[in-house]
């Protein structure tokens, strides 16, 4: 988890750092495999709720796993870093990412409320802002809004 989520965060922040200039992405156009990432949570959500509802932190824990398996399959399968021609398609790809960092973030909440809370600073989001029910939305972002770079979530132990 640490490692996945971390990392995940990093590298995308880092790329919109270099590349956009650490502002959200305007001029973006959502294709099947976007909405395929994001709409999982959409179609997820009544489960997720069950579950936390339940105590079934199996479950939950599961998910947020597979979705950040998932999210870093998908930037590293986009591969923004070829498509600097494309600007339309690194915004949407970058901006996509971000919003999975959200949703990730927001879910990882209850979990690990304080490395959830430093990663959602990349957006400016303080505990009283999440809003559980937003991981429902995928256009949460607000275009040109300046992210803000964060330190390393977990660092590594040595012995």
């Amino acid at each position: 988890l640490a490692n996945n989520y971390g990392n995940l965060c990093q590298r995308v922040v880092s790329f919109v750092d270099k590349n956009l200039d650490l502002k959200i992405p305007g001029n973006f156009k959502f294709e099947v495999n976007d909405y395929e990432v994001l709409k999982i949570y959409e179609k997820s959500y009544d489960k997720l709720i069950e579950a936390i509802n339940n105590q079934n932190i199996n479950f939950y824990v599961n998910f947020i796993q597979e979705q950040l398996f998932s999210a870093n399959k998908y930037f590293n399968d986009q591969e923004p870093w070829k498509k600097k021609g494309d600007i339309l398609r690194l915004n949407t790809i970058l901006y996509v990412s971000l919003e999975l960092i959200r949703k990730i973030s927001i879910m990882l909440y209850p979990i690990i409320p304080n490395s959830s809370l430093k990663a959602l600073k990349i957006f400016n989001l303080t505990e009283k802002k999440i809003d559980f029910s937003s991981i429902k939305k995928h256009e949460i972002l607000r275009i040109d809004d300046k992210l803000n770079k964060i330190p390393i979530l977990f660092k590594k132990i040595e012995k």
